[in-house]
């Protein structure tokens, strides 16, 4: 039933609404268009007041005053100056825009913890469902206020109103001021619709800039149904004619929704249903207008049928719906999940997409154990409610809303049905909680805003100099207000930058707005997330391009159509986020239990293209940091590079993963403008010359070996020859093995980069955590090169900061178990791993071992910090890998390798498991924490 009760409680609201248009469409022949800026004006007054601490009913009535105000204006432009009705009330209307704006202070006034009128009404609720007696009581007072309205339009005053409209020169003949007869006609108007968007305000429980779009055309839609029902002349039937036009308008979206039309389809359907019943009233009217009418009440039966026809007819798509449904399959034991969002953006479909391709994944199937009912708004306030009426009758076990009107809808509506938002920037501003734990107990769901601080970061690396930063939003959305809010803030913290803003109300206005910041000699547009611009970002791209102008943006999604540089979250993975969060709920969480979540993956983008073609180079730091690149490179020939590695293991993914962004960032593209050849010896050495021969066979331009055996191969089958050349990376000491004698001294086809352990300080660390213990215990294969190079360091330096080192060799894998034991027997106090290859195949024997005798584990490789490792203090390998992509993309540029020095990753990772230290007993000092990038607490990841 809260569907059919809460279309007739809007309809009801609305007909306030609805009796004003009336007043001006019928009895005055005014197109008054300020309607759709007087009921925002009413909304933004209300909520205003209430927040401030007036009564919900007093506020109404000044909202009613406010409208009165706004609609004399109308009258006084329209009168007194001469100007088009229609065009007085478009000024007026665009007028209020900015008004309520100011009004407000932001785009949106939540009120869901104020006072209102419905709150007022249920005081006196004898214990019925709310929404029931807020219909019988609504009755009541609609009903009373139309017979107030009648009443006027019998006495002399009224009806010299209706007079005026009629025959305004008779009237002027019989002495009326037709003017002022105008201008207060429009003004009461007004008034009325000012006072039906407060109420909207309060039902909802928030008022919303946008909330007044559209509201003319519903009236008059509302307005023509009731008359074309209703034929009579008497006053009392025309005014009542406009409420139940009103209602059945709502009742018709309402019932278009439970028969399962989709949304987008409602405006047509609107505007069919208004012209057919407009039609069929005209053509009854035709064949009655030489009868005699009696003035009565009288209902145009044919007309009333025609639209309850109407009406059944949607009814009955929606049983056969149901009937096909019902034999494709029995619902029962599924899951009914309503999604909704309040318009079609790519913004908030791809949160859609996300979430529904996640819950895919988590093995929920659409008709199958689960049905989801997804719904759009179209932008409108008043469907988003009705939609959401829908679900709770639908008695869906959990809605999704995605965006904020969407949000700030469901928790102002349902109370008792679980509600998981997503694409939220602020949920705390719409009072949906005060902090991740502690908020509405129904309601949990992912946020978060676009980075600003980081944004900036990124403004200031590429450009190190004074700048004025331009961004364009639409006032009228309350994220865009956040963020740009956000973004001044930081700017204040840069003395050397300065902020110029250019408000926009639709997409037809970001070119010229982008136009106007160019002519105020900006050095750079910052965008932040904003539906508007995102939409017309074309518009602004031009502009900039043709100015030399930089664009940094949040919206990730448009780097490829022109922006210099993207940071900002993924919009698909708010939706993932949000599926697995639903996961939860529908496994028995309870979401009271299930804190607030915020985004975590950030997309950091640059596009090369735009930076030739604005003569700037990104440094490779940044390149680093980043993990999405436009732009590809222009190439003759197209290269091939061979990469090998000895086995699968988590430290070298990392390094070819770091190689392949260092090849995208300077635009080239595996599959593209470069063709790489993957090879796997998997732990096999006499396969790695079968690969090395293979490759020279297939003729490859570049050789990329990770790790010292496949570097080791390389130098002695491809060793001082033209080609293919040699880049390496992922080992530790390319001079042990032959490669090089030092760094300019090397073979004349091979380069690369090095990836030493930080040996000494990570003996330091130790030292630091460990000041107690002395004896360190190293399990170690002694014929591999780079373990011998790691341990002759340690051997070197321990004596230096009074550790004594104690040794035991293996030569396979199966051998550290008793190596482990035999450290422990000697009287090792602390276990290290110094990235030997042997040990890591059997480090889980290596960890049993200290685990069970209390032994801290300190390794090099961050792979283990999550396996009974204390510390790691190693390599970067992610680093390591892109410095050797780098390398080969000056290769790959025509640079010569033996030109090229090898070089060492000076990057290091260091992470602590704060969960072994409290099993150990070990206290780590605050300042320890606090360097480390990464700590492992409550079996949790926690980055820096």
């Amino acid at each position: 039933m809260e569907l059919w009760i809460g279309a007739i409680n809007l309809g009801l609201i609305y007909g306030f609404m609805t009796i004003g248009i009336y007043l001006t469409y019928k009895f005055l022949d005014f197109p008054d268009i300020t309607v759709d800026g007087s009921f925002t004006f009413g909304a933004a007054i209300t909520s205003v007041l209430i927040v401030g601490g007036t009564n919900p009913v007093l506020a109404l009535i000044i909202a009613s005053f406010g409208g009165m105000f706004a609609g004399s204006v109308t009258g006084i432009i329209h009168t007194k100056m001469r100007v088009n009705g229609l065009l007085s009330g478009i000024l007026v209307m665009i007028g209020l825009y900015s008004i309520n704006l100011h009004i407000m202070g932001r785009s949106n006034v939540p009120l869901l913890n104020s006072p209102s009128f419905t709150n007022i009404l249920d005081s006196f609720n004898p214990g019925i469902g709310i929404e029931f007696w807020l219909a019988i009581c609504m009755i009541v007072i609609v009903g009373l206020f139309s017979i107030k309205v009648a009443l006027f339009f019998k006495s002399d005053l009224g009806m010299s109103l209706i007079a005026t409209g009629n025959n305004p020169i008779m009237s002027s003949a019989l002495g009326v001021n037709v003017d002022s007869m105008k201008i207060f006609g429009i003004a009461l108007s007004n008034g009325m619709i000012a006072f039906s968007g407060g109420m909207i305000a309060q039902y909802q429980g928030f008022a919303d800039i946008g909330m007044g779009i559209g509201m003319i055309i519903n009236g008059l839609a509302a307005v023509i149904i009731g008359e074309s029902i209703f034929k009579s002349r008497s006053i009392f039937v025309k005014i009542a004619s406009a409420v139940v036009g009103s209602i059945i308008f709502r009742l018709m979206i309402a019932l278009a929704l439970y028969a399962g039309m989709n949304p987008i389809d409602l405006k047509l359907l609107t505007s069919l249903f208004v012209l057919g019943t407009l039609y069929i009233g005209l053509k009854i009217s035709k064949n009655e207008k030489n009868r005699k009418k009696p003035l009565s009440i009288k209902v145009n039966k044919k007309v009333a049928y025609a639209v309850v026809v109407s009406l059944l007819g949607i009814a009955t798509i929606y049983g056969l719906n149901k009937l096909i449904d019902s034999q494709g399959g029995s619902s029962d034991g599924k899951h009914v999940v309503g999604i909704v969002q309040i318009d079609s953006n790519p913004i908030l479909d791809m949160t859609r997409e996300g979430f529904l391709e996640e819950m895919k994944k988590l093995g929920y199937e659409d008709g199958q154990n689960i049905e989801f009912k997804i719904q759009d708004a179209n932008g409108d306030l008043a469907t988003l409610n009705s939609i959401i009426d829908n679900f709770v009758m639908s008695e869906v076990c959990l809605i999704v809303t995605i965006s904020t009107p969407a949000t700030q809808v469901a928790i102002t509506k349902v109370k008792d049905i679980p509600v998981v938002f997503a694409t939220v920037a602020n949920p705390f501003i719409i009072n949906a909680g005060t902090s991740d734990s502690n908020h509405l107990p129904n309601v949990t769901g992912v946020y978060g805003w676009a980075p600003m601080d980081k944004t900036l970061e990124l403004v200031r690396e590429i450009f190190p100099r004074e700048l004025k930063i331009g961004t364009i939003w639409n006032a009228g959305q309350a994220n865009s207000e956040f963020n740009v809010d956000n973004l001044k803030h930081e700017i204040s913290k840069y003395p050397d930058m300065s902020f110029e803003g250019a408000t926009i109300t639709s997409t037809s206005e970001v070119r010229e707005a982008a136009t106007s910041l160019v002519q105020k000699k900006i050095d750079a547009f910052v965008l932040v997330p904003e539906n508007t611009v995102f939409a017309a970002f074309d518009a602004v791209a031009k502009v900039a391009e043709m100015n030399k102008i930089p664009i940094f943006i949040n919206d990730v999604e448009r780097l490829n159509d022109g922006a210099l540089a993207a940071l900002g979250y993924d919009y698909k993975s708010s939706g993932q986020d949000a599926a697995h969060i639903v996961n939860r709920v529908l496994n028995g969480e309870k979401p009271a239990d299930i804190p607030f979540s915020r985004y975590t993956k950030l997309t950091f983008g640059l596009n090369n293209d735009v930076a030739e073609k604005l003569k700037i180079s990104f440094s490779d730091e940044l390149k680093f940091k980043a993990n999405k690149f436009v732009g590809k490179k222009d190439v003759k020939k197209m290269m091939k590079i061979g990469m090998v590695q000895f086995a699968m293991e988590p430290n070298v993914e990392l390094a070819k993963e770091g190689f392949i962004k260092a090849l995208n960032s300077n635009g080239y593209f595996d599959g593209e403008n470069v063709e790489i050849i993957y090879r796997n010896a998997n732990a096999d050495f006499s396969m790695i010359n079968s690969i090395m021969q293979d490759l020279i066979s297939r003729d490859v331009d570049i050789i990329v070996p990770l790790s010292t055996p496949v570097v080791q191969a390389a130098v002695q089958m491809v060793g001082n020859r033209a080609k293919p050349i040699v880049v390496f990376t992922y080992i530790y000491d390319p001079y042990k093995i032959g490669a090089a004698k030092s760094p300019t001294d090397h073979l004349p086809n091979f380069t690369g980069y090095a990836c030493f352990p930080p040996i000494e300080r990570m003996l330091d660390l130790i030292k630091e955590m460990l000041p107690n213990r002395t004896k360190l215990g190293l399990v170690w294969n002694s014929s591999e090169a780079n373990s011998e190079s790691v341990v002759s360091k340690i051997r070197q330096y321990a004596p230096k900061i009074g550790l004594e080192v104690i040794e035991s060799t293996v030569t396979n894998p199966s051998e550290v178990l008793d190596a482990s034991n035999a450290l422990v027997n000697k009287g090792a106090q602390i276990f290290m791993n110094g990235g030997d290859n042997t040990l890591n195949v059997s480090y889980d024997s290596f960890v049993k071992v200290a685990e069970a005798k209390n032994i801290p584990v300190f390794s090099v490789d961050a792979e283990f910090i999550t396996n009974k490792t204390i510390a790691i203090l190693g390599p970067n390998y992610h680093r390591t890998g892109f410095d050797g992509g780098t390398y080969a993309v000056r290769v790959l540029n025509g640079e010569s390798p033996a030109k090229m020095p090898i070089m060492q990753t000076t990057m290091t990772s260091f992470f602590l498991n704060l969960d072994v230290a409290e099993k150990l007993g070990i206290k780590l000092s605050d300042g320890l924490i606090n360097r480390a990038e990464m700590v492992i607490k409550d079996s949790k990841e926690i980055k820096k």
